[in-house]
């Protein structure tokens, strides 16, 4: 593990230490002969070693050249794992469908989740078990969403904190809990994957003030007796905030826009340029 949600609590890198954790994990995965598997951050080889025994394959992810060297003395004889020193969000994913199990870099936490889930049609991300800060953990499974990208992550894929893991399960503790997050791809979403850009241009002008009635935040796309019919169809309030929208109701919104709004009046995204090593 390379890192923390809050860096000023986690200046060295935590290992996971415990055995049983990574079974429970790896349990968690549902991981099958036939799954390749990514392990990101994998330090020593905790997660690595155990999911080649139940995985085709295993992409091991590490980006401290210590970590590298020593992991590597372990694989010697491991067929089925390959290792790559690599800063993950420079790492091109898998093109067929892939699995994830890992104690995560947490200073990285946010910019993770957005590669593995921020692309549905494109990265084919099916399951993932993730020990990631509690903190992080509780935001992405908060309802009401009042992130506009978490809503965009929630629409394709079904976010769980499934339980808290305390600090006596790594070397050295950290200061903060963390929590096993598990992520598994939506088999029939409200919204085709193909319209993720357009979906999160939508969900990024709503959320805008997500304290906003449903009515006043949606006034520039919808005409007032659109958003009267909106609301009876999805059974709300139309001053209610717009953030208490559920993930089915705003798929619901979003298809009504494609089909009954002018695309000139559709939100467009605003694409800010990002560092290039990705971290934000």
């Amino acid at each position: 593990m390379n890192g923390v949600f809050f860096v000023s609590n986690f200046s060295a890198q935590h290992l996971l230490i415990h055995k049983r954790l990574v079974e429970q994990m790896i349990d968690l995965a549902k991981i099958t002969p036939r799954d390749t598997v990514l392990d990101i951050g994998a330090g020593t080889g905790a997660i690595t070693l155990p999911l080649a025994a139940k995985a085709a394959n295993v992409l091991a992810v590490e980006n401290d050249p210590e970590y590298v060297r020593k992991l590597t003395n372990k694989l010697k004889d491991q067929t089925n794992i390959r290792l790559k020193q690599i800063d993950f969000l420079q790492l091109q994913l898998p093109k067929d469908p892939f699995c994830v199990v890992a104690n995560i870099p947490y200073s990285i936490t946010t910019p993770i989740f957005a590669k593995l889930l921020g692309r549905p049609a494109a990265v084919m991300l099916q399951r993932a078990v993730l020990l990631i800060e509690k903190g992080a953990a509780k935001r992405f499974t908060a309802a009401p969403v009042t992130d506009p990208r978490i809503l965009g992550w929630r629409m394709w894929y079904d976010i769980r904190l499934v339980r808290t893991v305390s600090p006596n399960h790594f070397s050295p503790p950290p200061r903060v809990d963390s929590a096993v997050v598990t992520v598994s791809r939506k088999i029939q979403p409200a919204v085709p994957p193909h319209h993720h850009e357009r979906f999160f241009a939508m969900a990024a002008y709503g959320l805008r003030d997500p304290r906003l009635p449903f009515d006043e935040s949606m006034a520039g796309v919808f005409t007032p007796p659109q958003l009267a019919r909106l609301a009876k169809t999805l059974k709300i309030d139309r001053q209610q905030s717009v953030c208490l929208l559920n993930e089915r109701q705003w798929g619901e919104l979003f298809l009504a826009m494609l089909q009954h709004v002018q695309p000139h009046r559709w939100p467009r995204r605003s694409m800010r340029k990002q560092p290039k090593n990705g971290r934000f």
